[in-house]
């Protein structure tokens, strides 16, 4: 009980720094000239605001991944169409990718060490019941298939898969594998629409439906046929 509150606290701690740093004057014009960057359609405007950064800019965009999927303020979304508009779709696909990777194992980490309390917090209780329970009876393919529908909440399940002790190479080996084809739908799509938030939310919506249709197909198909063996079996 005492590291649980101890782990909260230390959490509490970080979060009040977050903000005491963010009343700062210099920090909040660098924060609304980032925002003003990551809402802009013009690919030249979020370019600038990377360029700051000089060579460090895939860097400090790789980290902001990583701190986003454990303090989600900005979403991923946006984050995703800055590292495409600013450096292409072949640096811009390695730099999601690599962020998707660091912020999974971040967000692994973050459940693992405070737990139940976070996801509580962040999720509510049934909704964390029903987290664990997902996470403990799909176990890696559970993971693979919150990836391939982007529109659900990929990092309350980091947090779920560390706070249920699932192995962190299984995990971060089902996290790799289905991001890859979600980074690659993303790349295409970012280019396509010219940046454009809503058909690209539009796309991925449709790639999750079809992927929610195809395992609510094989899971029927699969109840349909241990009903079929159990009837066969009953003389």
């Amino acid at each position: 009980m005492r590291r649980r509150v101890l782990r909260v606290l230390v959490v509490l701690a970080v979060l009040v720094l977050l903000l005491l740093a963010g009343l700062r004057p210099g920090v909040q014009t660098f924060a609304l000239s980032g925002y003003r960057a990551l809402f802009s359609h013009d690919p030249a405007v979020t370019h600038a605001w990377v360029e700051q950064f000089g060579t460090l800019g895939p860097v400090v965009l790789v980290l902001a991944f990583t701190v986003q999927a454990v303090f989600p303020v900005i979403p991923a979304l946006i984050l995703i169409l800055v590292s495409l508009l600013a450096y292409g779709p072949v640096a811009g696909f390695f730099i999601v990718y690599l962020g998707t990777l660091l912020g999974a194992s971040a967000g692994y980490g973050l459940g693992y060490g405070v737990g139940d309390p976070l996801i509580r917090a962040l999720a509510g209780g049934r909704n964390r019941d029903r987290a664990h329970v997902f996470a403990e009876t799909n176990g890696v393919r559970g993971v693979i298939l919150i990836r391939l529908m982007p529109v659900l909440s990929s990092d309350l399940m980091n947090l779920v898969a560390g706070a249920t002790r699932m192995p962190f190479g299984r995990f971060m080996a089902a996290t790799a594998l289905g991001a890859l084809p979600v980074t690659l739908l993303i790349t295409w799509l970012a280019h396509a629409t010219a940046g454009s938030p809503t058909r690209l939310g539009l796309g991925l919506l449709a790639m999750s439906v079809v992927v929610g249709l195809v395992a609510l197909t094989r899971c029927w198909l699969l109840r349909s046929g241990r009903t079929r063996k159990a009837n066969v079996s009953v003389p």
